[in-house]
């Protein structure tokens, strides 16, 4: 079966799994969240993509009911399912419109960080780490936790700092991601961020995901990105969405480390997303080449 990867860094890539490699994924996402036979769940991505294809061959392989609803951002009504895979940005909006206050069932959310999310009494929340090459999630963690955990038959080393996954049952080999990473151990990491997004400032190299991190903890919807600087090579610019006022940044970089706040900031009326629920940082880098009479120091 035929899959492209989502762009969210470069051009999509085409990748082409077996039937088996999907049900093998399957029944190790089966396994984990204990579904059997009879179980609910629901379909709210688009089924192009791996994560909603994937659910399709969870629900084939476990006899699971499965609800298909339109894979948009605001889904007006989400059935009490025992399982419900979405990316941050559903789940949020899901929560907005309040149509998860009788749902009690395990939520996996995956595609894009899960950003200022935080668990939900009643509601069990999970956080998937994987991508189109793996057929989905090759490791899991509860949201209250940082530690990704493999699933059964999927080992962990690096190189270099970057994460490298072995899953025999995937076909996978020795895969060096671009994901930087602190190594547990042969079992479990914990995510730092993506090395192609890292901003190399005046020979500092600065991971975009953490500072987006401290934002969002903090209810502010930014993108860290760059612009050349024939000082530093180069600068790093936040991208904030909304009303985010600049003094409101100001005051959260205060608990940043000097070396390396953003030198510009950059305001957009709303950050541009991909399909699915990743950030276009390319769009982002665009914006601001085409806004530098825009930018404000800060």
């Amino acid at each position: 079966m035929e899959f492209h990867t989502s762009g969210s860094t470069g051009m999509p890539k085409r990748i082409v799994h077996r039937k088996t490699v999907l049900e093998s994924s399957a029944k190790r996402t089966l396994d984990y969240f204990s579904l059997k036979p009879g179980d609910s769940a629901a379909l709210i991505l688009p089924a192009e993509f791996i994560g909603g294809s994937m659910m399709l061959v969870r629900a084939l392989i476990g006899g699971l009911t499965l609800h298909l609803l339109p894979p948009k951002l605001a889904v007006n009504e989400i059935p009490n399912v025992d399982f419900l895979p979405c990316t941050p940005a559903q789940f949020k909006a899901a929560l907005q419109n309040d149509v998860l206050s009788d749902f009690n069932g395990a939520i996996l959310l995956g595609g894009a960080p899960v950003g200022d999310i935080e668990p939900v009494v009643g509601i069990n929340l999970y956080v998937g780490y994987g991508m189109t090459e793996t057929a989905s999630h090759v490791a899991l963690r509860p949201l209250s936790e940082k530690v990704y955990s493999a699933v059964d038959g999927v080992e962990f080393t690096t190189r270099e700092g970057a994460l490298v996954i072995d899953a025999p049952h995937l076909g996978v080999k020795e895969l060096q991601t671009n994901d930087l990473v602190r190594l547990i151990d042969a079992h479990s990491f914990e995510f730092i961020g993506r090395l192609d997004d890292v901003i190399n400032s005046g020979g500092l190299k600065i991971h975009p995901a953490v500072l987006e991190s401290h934002f969002h903890s903090n209810g502010c919807g930014v993108c860290i990105s760059s612009i050349a600087d024939e000082v530093y090579g180069e600068a790093v610019v936040i991208v904030v969405e909304g009303e985010v006022s600049e003094s409101r940044v100001k005051k959260l970089l205060k608990d940043v480390p000097r070396n390396q706040q953003p030198k510009f900031i950059l305001s957009a009326d709303r950050l541009p997303f991909l399909e699915s629920g990743k950030l276009d940082r390319n769009v982002v880098r665009r914006l601001i080449q085409e806004s530098q009479h825009r930018l404000s120091p800060l």
